[in-house]
């Protein structure tokens, strides 16, 4: 009787082991599934922010590259019958004294179209960015802006090089930040001043940008135009860290890092 009673002991304590080893490895199996299905969504939304982001670059690149086949042919043909035609009128003005005023009329249309073609042309596609690099061509989009508004634009490099050794698919990204800065300060910040400003640190470019404007707003009355989408979009294919510090004097502020490709 005892080892029958034994006998019954150690077969409830192996059901119960057994049971245990089960809800154990039930456990197991589904913790492990649940990881491999966390594993796979984390997966799948890195390949989805990947393909957006192979989207977005797409998008910008095919846009930089009908802007420079559309500045090219206004350069080209426009700008180049607007030139014959100035040379035309030339020399009716010569010919014909009587038709002095209408012939100087003419003339100071053409200059005036011929000038906006060609500024039309430059934010298309700017030139200077291919012959003159990054540095070039931001001074040239101060120069411009100067000579648009009355806002006063300044640039100051402190970085060397580096901006120059930004691949050019970087560089065109980084003026069109730039541009869009400039262009909401003159648009929407009432600001007399913007500086724009360029150092080195370990190979990392950092760009200041700050004008003496209305500022950005603040809490609930903030919102992202579309000038701020296109900016954040642009510096998220540069892979760039960027914040919006709080200025030391009235306006705006943005501080931009780009890592140089051969830093890790």
């Amino acid at each position: 009787m005892q080892k029958i009673t034994d006998n019954i002991y150690v077969l409830v304590i192996l059901g119960m082991a057994g049971s245990f080893l089960l809800v154990a490895s039930f456990i197991i199996i589904f913790i492990r599934n649940q990881n491999r299905l966390l594993r796979q969504r984390q997966q799948l939304q890195e390949a989805r922010l990947q393909h957006q982001a192979e989207l977005m670059r797409a998008v910008i690149e095919s846009q930089e590259a009908e802007r420079r086949r559309i500045g090219q042919d206004l350069h080209d043909s426009v700008g180049t019958a607007l030139s014959n035609l100035r040379i035309a009128v030339d020399m009716y003005d010569g010919a014909a004294a009587a038709a002095h005023d209408t012939g100087g009329r003419c003339k100071t249309l053409i200059d005036r179209i011929i000038l906006d073609v060609r500024g039309i042309a430059h934010n298309l596609s700017p030139p200077g960015l291919v012959l003159y690099g990054l540095k070039g061509a931001l001074e040239d989009l101060c120069e411009n802006m100067v000579r648009a508004g009355s806002l006063q634009v300044s640039l100051s490099n402190n970085a060397g090089s580096l901006p120059d050794e930004l691949p050019q698919s970087k560089a065109i990204l980084l003026y069109r930040v730039m541009e869009e800065l400039l262009n909401n300060t003159m648009k929407h910040a009432r600001a007399t001043t913007a500086h724009i400003g360029m150092t080195s640190e370990e190979g990392v470019l950092l760009v200041q940008y700050r004008d003496d404007g209305t500022g950005m707003p603040t809490g609930a009355a903030r919102k992202k135009g579309m000038g701020l989408q296109n900016i954040e979009s642009r510096l998220g294919l540069l892979n760039a860290i960027y914040t919006f510090p709080v200025p030391t004097h009235p306006g705006f502020a943005m501080h931009i890092k780009i890592k140089h490709p051969d830093t890790a």
